[in-house]
Parts: structure tokens; C-alpha cells; sequence
């Protein structure tokens, strides 16, 4: 785990804290936590997945190039 995740996982923990000592009822704050860590934890999963564009596309593969040789020659 990246140390951004650890910390943001700390402040996350620290406000759960916070909330329940200045009166929030637990059962509460563990239904915000899990209500707003599912979208959160879906986020960081896809942002990890390397889905920025950063990436080169692949070269096409031969298949690409015989469907394109195909169509010129009127094949289907």
C-alpha cells in the first residue's frame, strides 16, 4: 500500500474517532464509513488499475490487419 493510501486511510480513522467522542453513536459513524468507503475504495482500485492514458496503445496485431485486407477485397 502507497504511503498516500496509509495516510489517507489515518485521516479517515482519526475522524471516525473524533465523531464518536463527540457523541455520534458508533453503529452511525460504521454506517458512513461503509456507505463512503465502498465508492472510495472503487476509485483508488480503478485510479491503481493504470486507467489514465498514459500508456501507448499496442501495435495492431495481424488479425486487425487481415480483417482490414478483407474488407479491401470485398470479403466479409
Amino acid at each position: 500500500m502507497m504511503k498516500q493510501h496509509l495516510v489517507l486511510a489515518a485521516i479517515a480513522a482519526a475522524a471516525a474517532i473524533v465523531a464518536v467522542w463527540a457523541g455520534a453513536p458508533p453503529s452511525t459513524v460504521l454506517l458512513v464509513v461503509f456507505l463512503l468507503g465502498c465508492p472510495l475504495m472503487m476509485l483508488l482500485m480503478m485510479r491503481s488499475m493504470g486507467g489514465n492514458g498514459d500508456h501507448p496503445q499496442p501495435d495492431r496485431t495481424e488479425h486487425d490487419q487481415q480483417g482490414e485486407e478483407r474488407k479491401r477485397a470485398g470479403q466479409p
